[in-house]
């Protein structure tokens, strides 16, 4: 499968050469790797200091590197979006600037508040909590800019205090609904991330991937969301094994128009 969901130096918090992980795709026999670094307009727009990806600089990596690799592997130019509604008019001015293969529309704020943090988590109980969070994902996925993918719905569950970080389906099923169908009706895909800090092997949970499906969706993409090289397609083999026994497939873009992956 490919994997749409990497982060490099050139996201605020990246570890690893972009080159690496190009590297390391080769040896291990991928055909593709797509990059999405972090731009995260919805911190400038909520007084955050986090620092926005110089876009200019990612590129020119990119065009490098598929000039020095061309032949052995394609290199995919993807963007994760923090999503806000105030920065929605400046994510539509980049996506036309910078024709990216994809777009990665994600929510990792809710208020002022990185659900990263448990900060976010401390004055609200789980329900609380994951209930605002999927309010803003709900919103989120009406977001009006052109993107493909909605990023590790489930994200609030990795760093929360609670002993039982999991946000299952029945215990928000409504919202749920909300979001899948939307999702569905938008003609957007999915992605199962597999970076879930628990013993959940990717996010959304295999419950609420298997209401979209049951909703009709059928649309998936894979990201590991590595942060640096040891985590470059981790659990690949968790998520093609559920893919494969819903008789699912999953995507990836060139260009903004999706294409079926090998399973």
């Amino acid at each position: 499968m490919t994997d749409l969901h990497i982060h490099t130096y050139f996201s605020h918090d990246g570890r690893e050469k972009t080159e690496n992980y190009v590297k390391k795709a080769i040896e291990t026999g991928k055909k593709r790797i797509g990059f999405s670094e972090h731009y995260d307009y919805d911190c400038y727009v909520n007084g955050d200091d986090t620092p926005l990806s110089d876009i200019d600089a990612y590129r020119a990596e990119i065009e490098r590197l598929r000039k020095k690799y061309e032949g052995q592997i394609e290199i995919l130019f993807g963007i994760e979006f923090g999503y806000d509604k105030r920065a929605v008019e400046h994510y539509r001015e980049l996506i036309e600037r910078y024709k990216f293969d994809y777009v990665i529309n994600s929510v990792h704020l809710v208020g002022k508040h990185d659900c990263y943090y448990d900060e976010y988590c401390k004055d609200l109980s789980k329900r609380e909590a994951y209930g605002l969070y999927l309010k803003k994902v709900l919103e989120s996925v009406s977001a009006d800019y052109p993107y493909q993918i909605i990023g590790h719905i489930g994200y609030a569950a990795r760093y929360s205090h609670y002993e039982d970080k999991k946000m299952p389906y029945c215990e928000f099923a409504d919202l749920f609904d909300e979001i899948l169908k939307e999702i569905i009706r938008r003609d957007v895909f999915l992605e199962l991330n597999t970076s879930t800090k628990s013993e959940t092997e990717f996010l959304p949970d295999k419950d609420v991937a298997e209401r979209y499906i049951d909703l009709g969706g059928k649309k998936f993409t894979y990201g590991s969301d590595a942060h640096d090289l040891k985590r470059f397609y981790e659990k690949e083999d968790k998520v093609k094994e559920f893919l494969r026994k819903k008789g699912m497939s999953n995507y990836f873009f060139r260009n903004g128009i999706a294409e079926k992956d090998e399973l």
